[in-house]
C-alpha cells in the first residue's frame, strides 16, 4: 500500500479552499495563447513592478561585504534595525517605542499567519475577527491554529468599514484576536480616529488582541493614516505589524517588524520567533535601516500611484463601472456594471483586451450568506504609467 501523508484537521480546512488565482490563471493562458505574453497588462498580483530605490540597493550590496563574518542574525533583529524603526515611528506618528518593544519579521505575512498560533487555544471555539475581504494569512493562520474565523463583511452600505456593533455577544465573548488594516486592502478605505478608537475600545472591553496591519499606511493620497498606537489606550491591547514590501518596493527582501507596548503580548511572540527562525539576514536589515530613514522615495511612490489611478479611473467609469479614487493602498475596488459578474468581466477584459484583474468574489469569503466581492474587480495599480495609460486606451476601444 502506498504511503499517504495526512495533515491535521485544521490543515484540511485550509487545503479544501481552492487557491483564488487558479481560475484567473486558466483564463490568462487563453489570453496569452491569443495575444502573446507581452501583450498582457497585469493588474492581478499586488507586487510592485517599480525598482527598489537605488540607495537601499547600494546599502544592501555594501552590507553583504560588511557582514561577511557576522554569523547568524539575531532572531529579534539587530539593535540598529530596531532603533531605526523606533526613530521612524516617532517621526511619522509621534509614537515612542523602545528597541525592546520591536521585533524584526520576515515582512508581515509570517507574523499575520503565526500570531493566531501563538494566542489561540486550538479547537476550543476561540475566534479571530477578520475583515472580509482581507489578507488570506489572517484566515489561514487562524484555521491552522484551530481557531474559528468570524468575518466582518466590508460592504458599500457600511462605507467599507467594519461594524463592531453587529458582532454577536457570544462571538465577542469567544474572540481573542481582531485583525484590522488601514488603509484597508483591497477597498482602499481609511479608518479615521473615531473608527480606530471604536476598535480599541471593543478590544479592551472584550479582552481581545488588536493586530493592526499597517503595511499600506505609507500609500495614501490625502490625509495620513493613523497608526493604532496613536489611539488612546491602544497600547494595552495592540500589536502593530508593518513591512517595507509596499512602502519601499522591497517585496523581494521580506523585512518588516512587529511592535507592542504590552510586554506580555510581545514576549509571547518573541519567544516563538526565537525558537522558530534564524532571523532576517543582517544585510537585509541594514538595507531596511536605509529605507526607514528615507522619506523621499515614499513621496515619489505616492505621486506615481496617484497618477496611475487618475489615468485609469475615467476609462473604468466610461465602461460603466462604479469606482472612486481610494484613500490609500494601490488597489482599485471596482464595482462591475449591472448584468455582469466579476468573473465574466475579468475574463472579457483579459481575453479581449489583454488586461488582467482579480474577481473580487475569489478573494472574499461567503459569510452570513454574503460575499462582499460578488460585484467587484480588484485592480492592483502596479504597472507603469505608460502601461496604465495603454490599458485605459484599450478599455475604450
Amino acid at each position: 500500500m502506498a504511503f499517504k501523508a495526512r495533515g491535521s484537521e485544521n490543515l484540511e480546512k485550509i487545503l479544501e479552499r481552492p487557491y483564488p488565482f487558479d481560475a484567473v490563471d486558466a483564463v490568462k493562458e487563453k489570453a496569452v495563447a491569443k495575444h502573446g505574453a507581452g501583450f498582457i497588462i497585469d493588474f492581478g498580483i499586488g507586487d510592485p513592478s517599480d525598482e527598489t530605490p537605488e540607495e537601499i540597493r547600494e546599502q544592501c550590496k555594501k552590507a553583504v561585504d560588511a557582514r561577511k563574518t557576522s554569523g547568524y542574525p539575531e532572531s529579534i533583529g539587530s539593535t540598529e534595525f530596531r532603533e531605526a524603526v523606533c526613530s521612524w515611528m516617532k517621526k511619522r506618528s509621534n509614537v515612542f517605542l523602545s528597541k525592546e518593544e520591536v521585533i524584526a519579521t520576515y515582512g508581515a505575512k509570517y507574523a499575520c499567519f503565526h500570531i493566531p498560533l501563538v494566542f489561540l487555544n486550538p479547537n476550543r471555539g476561540e475566534v479571530a475577527l477578520i475583515p472580509n475581504p482581507g489578507y488570506p494569512p489572517y484566515s489561514d493562520g487562524t484555521m491552522l491554529a484551530g481557531g474559528k474565523p468570524y468575518y466582518l463583511n466590508i460592504l458599500p452600505e457600511n462605507g467599507f468599514l467594519p461594524s463592531f456593533d453587529s458582532i454577536p455577544s457570544e462571538t465577542a465573548k469567544n474572540a481573542r484576536i481582531l485583525f484590522l488594516s488601514s488603509p484597508h486592502s483591497p477597498t482602499g478605505q481609511m479608518y479615521g480616529k473615531e473608527k480606530l478608537q471604536e476598535a480599541v475600545d471593543f478590544c479592551n472591553d472584550n479582552n481581545v488582541i488588536l493586530v493592526s496591519d499597517e503595511c499600506y499606511n505609507e500609500l495614501f493620497f490625502g490625509e495620513r493614516p493613523l497608526s493604532i498606537l496613536e489611539i488612546a489606550n491602544a497600547e494595552q491591547c495592540s500589536i502593530v505589524l508593518n513591512s517595507l514590501s509596499k512602502r519601499s518596493m522591497m517585496t523581494g527582501y521580506a523585512v518588516g517588524f512587529a511592535a507592542s507596548k504590552n510586554k506580555d503580548l510581545l514576549h509571547a511572540f518573541e519567544a516563538v520567533t526565537r525558537k522558530s527562525v534564524q532571523g532576517v539576514p543582517s544585510f537585509i536589515q541594514d538595507a531596511a535601516v536605509a529605507a526607514w530613514r528615507d522619506e523621499a522615495h515614499c513621496e515619489k511612490m505616492r505621486a506615481e500611484y496617484s497618477a496611475r489611478i487618475d489615468a485609469l479611473l475615467p476609462a473604468l467609469k466610461q465602461l460603466g463601472c462604479k469606482v472612486e479614487k481610494p484613500a490609500g493602498t494601490f488597489y482599485l475596488w471596482v464595482e462591475v456594471p449591472d448584468g455582469k459578474t466579476p468573473m465574466q468581466l475579468s475574463e472579457q477584459l483579459l481575453v479581449e483586451k489583454g488586461i488582467n484583474t482579480v474577481p473580487g468574489n475569489l478573494i472574499s469569503h461567503t459569510f452570513n450568506g454574503i460575499n462582499p466581492g460578488e460585484h467587484f474587480l480588484r485592480f492592483a495599480m502596479v504597472q507603469s504609467i505608460e502601461k496604465t495609460k495603454e490599458a485605459a486606451e484599450r478599455l475604450l476601444k
